[in-house]
């Protein structure tokens, strides 16, 4: 299950050919029950909840008691459950949805980011008591095979195992 948390600015049903429909804002508002707000997507095996209309009180609405119940409710029915929220250094949304959850993984574009930067997110997600497992570097270019800024860098290398 792939749940769209990002209330501000959500667009994962674009990646998955959707329209952004009812979805999690309507459920959590109580305007709608959680079997209307799971959509089936092209990709076998992985449901969608989608944002559903952008609502003025993001926060709010995921610290409202309806949102943790949906994941109380729906954690039975999936293996896994993904949920995508807005950054975590622009506002609190990533905090407080990673407080209901077995573990975060930090997502960040590949040296896009300067060290004090996901320090600061770092920083800012075990503050809230957040489960932080790891981070996820995307989008990294193959070519250049580094990853840095200057301070700390990272270098991929690739060998043949030698056998025995």
């Amino acid at each position: 299950l792939l749940i769209d948390g990002d209330l501000r600015r959500g667009h994962l049903h674009k990646y998955l050919g959707l329209e952004r429909g009812s979805g999690l804002s309507e459920f959590i508002s109580g305007d709608i029950p959680i079997g209307q707000v799971l959509h089936q997507t092209t990709v076998p095996g992985l449901t969608l909840v989608p944002t559903g209309e952008l609502p003025p009180n993001p926060a709010e609405l995921l610290l409202h008691k309806r949102f943790a119940n949906c994941l109380s409710v729906l954690m039975p029915r999936y293996d896994h459950i993904i949920i995508d929220s807005a950054p975590v250094l622009a506002v609190t949304d990533a905090s407080i949805i990673g407080q209901m959850v077995g573990g975060t993984l930090l997502v960040l574009k590949a040296a896009e980011h300067p060290m004090r930067e996901i320090e600061q997110a770092v920083k800012r997600l075990k503050q809230a008591d957040v489960n932080l497992r790891g981070i996820v570097f995307n989008d990294i270019n193959a070519q250049s095979q580094r990853y840095g800024d200057g301070r700390y860098s990272y270098q991929y290398s690739y060998e043949k195992s030698k056998s025995s």
